[in-house]
């Protein structure tokens, strides 16, 4: 028999039926009640601009103050805040409001017992809820409420001047309910409070259900936890406790990706305030989840933002409309070291190649397109004259697509507004291009990059025009910023939409839109992306109902735990995922290749292990393998970080 139904047992000769509320009927998304007075000292900061630093010792001492008056048995909030005579009463009516939302935002039902009171009341048994709070009736009935409760009757220790911890609230209870204590028993979590004190008025008592308390599986093992850490961990252990047979795409989205891109966007929206922007373009096609999110974290800038479709493909032609074209097209190449000129055709969209060819001909004599020709004498400028000469065959394309493009980032907002870029590039070449093209035209523009990380070149590129999370983050180390970098490609794959990349723009129905590939391989993941995206946006839901808490870089942690330390299944998941390339369609690892053990010293691993601790975990190589790997490429990204160090410091 289950526990649930050895409950069922107990309760059947019963009319009325108690419950506590906190740690019974309701958990919180804190490790302890105390840490709410730190998140109402961090919300006074975000909403106020103040540092209350000693908020959370005094908030104690005014409660110890409170129960401590003479001839007081239980205490309110009110009388609490009364006893905070450091601050103003300003402050304390902010405080104390800000004290009641976490208590309401942070509660999560406890199931196992929601189901008990649920059955209690399909069996017409009275519900009674008996507490020791000092939180007011108007903010219980809103916990309540928000944890799917209802009852019968409410008894509260404030309202009533006595406890359950002294027994005297059951007196209470007995008497203005009119019965024996033979007719109700009590469930709570507190040995004292909800077991043995009942018992010594005649009442039954017993313990609550809870399921068992399961650690998220990319949480850090850290002993000392910050107060956004706890949070976080908290809410994440809640979900693993209740789904104990989870599947990789609900642990990847709820537990990887939900956390990484929440805290991504609260880092957008703090520098969407603080650079004063305009509006937010989301860029396909890994902005289309980062959008979703934000979108659900801030609903009243819905028309702020906007998704926009925009790279290499779509912009090299308008950019051939410029002065220097060939520079242009070198910018908005493929980065290979060989090019065969069917390739040049297909970068350019032409698709009667022998008449492009024979016009390339008569204009310049060049007539070998068989021989591949280097980046390095592309680069060098041995064949602009051929360039030149296809960008004339192409002209006409050229001069729609460069009057598209500008139709299409006007009617996006781009002109004439202060405009933040959000997208996954390391480079910023795209939004370097972007800018050449509409500087070039003659129009205003203010675009600012915000991205993940930047490069050095991105910084040479745009300057203070570009943003970057982790570049700017001092708590991440340059090694781990390194290797989110290095692993980019599986992130985009997590937050792409169903569709293909953008190949260059047409009108339909006399407006201007983006004509998309077709998806070839990575349509066979399209269910998989769409359930680990729909798990991290229920993440996001769920963190923003339940305290929209600042996570600093919390939220990257359980993604760079999961890149280093995979689970096998999630492995299993994310090395399958396929990836429509120029260069060739591959997987992310591809684990057909046999392992060498030299591959955990960083040595020669083939090209096409993109992600190589799921390649090892999918070998099944131990952990302290991986853990070899990873101090390998640490002491080899070490020495590379020095020496540039070192050569900066000389220059300088």
């Amino acid at each position: 028999m289950t526990q649930t139904k050895k409950i069922y047992k107990l309760l059947e000769s019963y009319k009325y039926i108690s419950f506590d509320i906190f740690d019974t009927l309701m958990l919180r998304t804190v490790s302890h009640f105390e840490l709410i007075h730190q998140m109402v000292q961090q919300l006074y900061y975000e909403y106020y601009g103040e540092f209350l630093e000693n908020y959370p010792k005094f908030r104690m001492q005014a409660e110890i103050s409170a129960r401590s008056l003479p001839g007081i048995s239980e205490v309110t909030m009110d009388m609490i805040y009364h006893e905070l005579t450091q601050y103003n009463n300003e402050i304390k009516a902010r405080l104390q409001e800000l004290e009641e939302r976490c208590e309401i935002e942070n509660c999560i039902p406890n199931l196992p017992m929601i189901e008990v009171l649920n059955w209690c009341k399909m069996q017409r048994k009275k519900i009674v809820i008996i507490t020791d709070m000092y939180l007011s009736r108007d903010t219980l009935n809103k916990i309540l409420t928000k944890i799917g409760v209802t009852y019968d009757y409410l008894f509260i220790s404030s309202e009533e001047g006595c406890t359950k911890r002294t027994g005297n609230l059951f007196n209470v209870v007995l008497k203005k309910m009119s019965i024996s204590p033979s007719e109700i028993i009590h469930i709570g979590d507190d040995l004292n409070n909800d077991i043995n004190m009942p018992q010594t008025k005649g009442i039954s008592s017993i313990l609550r259900l809870i399921n068992p308390i399961i650690d998220s599986p990319y949480t850090s093992s850290k002993k000392k936890l910050s107060l956004e850490a706890d949070h976080l961990y908290s809410l994440l252990r809640l979900d693993s406790s209740t789904n104990l047979k989870m599947e990789s795409e609900h642990r990847i989205g709820y537990h990887v990706l939900g956390p990484l891109i929440v805290n991504f966007c609260q880092w957008l929206h703090q520098i969407k305030k603080e650079q004063k922007l305009d509006k937010l373009l989301f860029v396909a096609r890994e902005g289309y989840y980062i959008l979703k999110v934000y979108q659900e974290m801030y609903p009243d800038e819905c028309s702020d933002i906007n998704y926009i479709r925009l790279n290499k493909n779509m912009l090299r032609l308008p950019l051939l409309s410029l002065d220097n074209p060939c520079k242009y097209f070198m910018q908005a190449k493929l980065g290979r070291p060989e090019y065969e000129w069917n390739l040049i055709f297909d970068l350019l969209y032409i698709s009667d190649i022998q008449n492009a060819q024979k016009h390339v001909t008569l204009q310049t004599g060049f007539s070998d397109f068989i021989t591949k020709i280097s980046l390095k004498d592309l680069e060098r400028g041995k064949y602009n004259q051929v360039l030149l000469s296809l960008f004339d065959y192409q002209k006409e394309m050229i001069h729609n697509q460069a009057n598209m493009l500008h139709e299409y980032i006007n009617d996006l907002g781009i002109y004439n507004n202060k405009v933040g870029l959000v997208n996954n590039s390391m480079n910023g070449s795209g939004q370097s291009m972007l800018q050449d093209f509409i500087k070039a035209s003659g129009k205003q523009c203010d675009i600012i990059g915000l991205q993940f990380i930047k490069t050095e070149k991105c910084n040479a590129l745009l300057g203070s025009k570009c943003r970057a999370w982790l570049t700017e983050n001092k708590s991440i180390s340059e090694f781990q910023k390194s290797h989110f970098h290095y692993n980019c490609l599986l992130l985009e794959h997590f937050m792409f939409e169903p569709q293909g990349t953008s190949l260059f723009l047409e009108t339909k129905n006399g407006k201007v839109d983006v004509s998309c590939e077709s998806p070839r391989t990575e349509q066979k993941d399209f269910e998989k992306i769409a359930s680990i995206q729909k798990s991290g946006l229920q993440f996001t839901k769920d963190y923003i109902t339940h305290i929209n808490l600042q996570l600093n870089t919390e939220g990257f942690y359980n993604y760079f735990h999961m890149l280093c330390h995979p689970y096998y299944n999630d492995a299993l998941l994310l090395c399958h995922l396929n990836d429509d390339d120029s260069d060739g369609d591959k997987e992310i690892s591809n684990v057909e290749i046999p392992f060498k053990w030299k591959y955990l010293l960083s040595k020669n691993i083939p090209f096409d292990i993109t992600w190589k601790e799921g390649y090892f975990k999918l070998k099944k190589i131990p952990e302290w393998g991986i853990n070899i790997y990873l101090i390998s490429i640490k002491y080899q990204f070490a020495k590379s970080y020095i020496k540039k160090q070192i050569k900066k410091l000389v220059l300088s």
